[in-house]
């Protein structure tokens, strides 16, 4: 039979172990709460493997005067006009870049921002008569500030463009950059899966001068990390050396 004395010590007993039991199922949330509020290594890497930098094929394809098309006349398999303003019937894109440069233009028309595409897809043989006539009109120096050598621009990709105003301000210009829709396109690109691919004060990096018009598809999931770490140009966030020259 327990005595009183006993009983007591028992229920003492029991009291300590439900307590601790309390304590270490509490101490175990904590732990996991402050788990999950410290990234992990894996979700803050970004994996600069995903996609080759080589293939033409690939949407991080990396095309400057260091890195020329492999094929040189290489021309997307996919191109198709964007579904919204052009200046000529015969501007195509890959169909990847269409469709998020179309999505590009609904959001920004939404806030009273109209675009038309000013230059699209060339061709190997046209990007020949385009730097061709560069340098006819500006000598060899300027017009590979300017413009890509043929196998070398990124027009070729059919992921590239220029974008202008519907208004036709500032048409292939530096002081695109102050127009309204330079200043929307500056800020609002990446989340749609492009950046400004010959930023300002970069010219040392990508060979060319400042181009607030010149947009380059890279899809969102790179765009957004470049945005995040306030990363200008592909050669920088890859690691690649400078491409000043040829």
């Amino acid at each position: 039979m327990t005595t009183p004395k006993g009983l007591f010590g028992l229920v003492a007993i029991v009291c300590i172990v439900l307590m601790l039991g309390a304590f270490l199922l509490l101490r175990s949330s904590f732990k996991h709460e402050a788990m999950k509020a410290i990234p992990t290594e894996q979700t803050a890497t970004f994996d600069k493997t995903l996609y080759s930098l080589n293939d033409p094929t690939s949407i991080w394809v990396i095309v400057n005067k260091q890195r020329q098309l492999d094929p040189k006349e290489y021309e997307p398999a996919d191109l198709r006009t964007p579904n919204m303003d052009v200046e000529s019937a015969d501007m195509k894109l890959s169909d990847a870049t269409s469709t998020a440069l179309e999505k590009l233009a609904s959001a920004a028309s939404k806030e009273g921002v109209d675009f038309v595409v000013a230059s699209a897809y060339r061709s190997y043989s046209e990007q020949k008569t385009v730097y061709a006539s560069m340098v006819r009109g500006y000598g060899q120096e300027e017009a590979d500030r300017e413009s890509a050598r043929p196998g070398h621009s990124e027009h070729q990709t059919g992921l590239a463009l220029d974008l202008g105003s519907k208004n036709g301000l500032c048409r292939i210009e530096a002081c695109f950059a102050n127009t309204k829709e330079g200043k929307w396109l500056a800020a609002n690109a990446y989340k749609y899966g492009f950046i400004i691919r010959y930023a300002e004060g970069k010219e040392q990096i990508t060979g060319y001068n400042y181009e607030p018009w010149h947009i380059r598809y890279i899809g969102t999931l790179l765009s957004t990390d470049m945005h995040r770490t306030n990363t200008q140009t592909l050669e920088e966030f890859f690691g690649l050396p400078p491409a000043p020259n040829y």
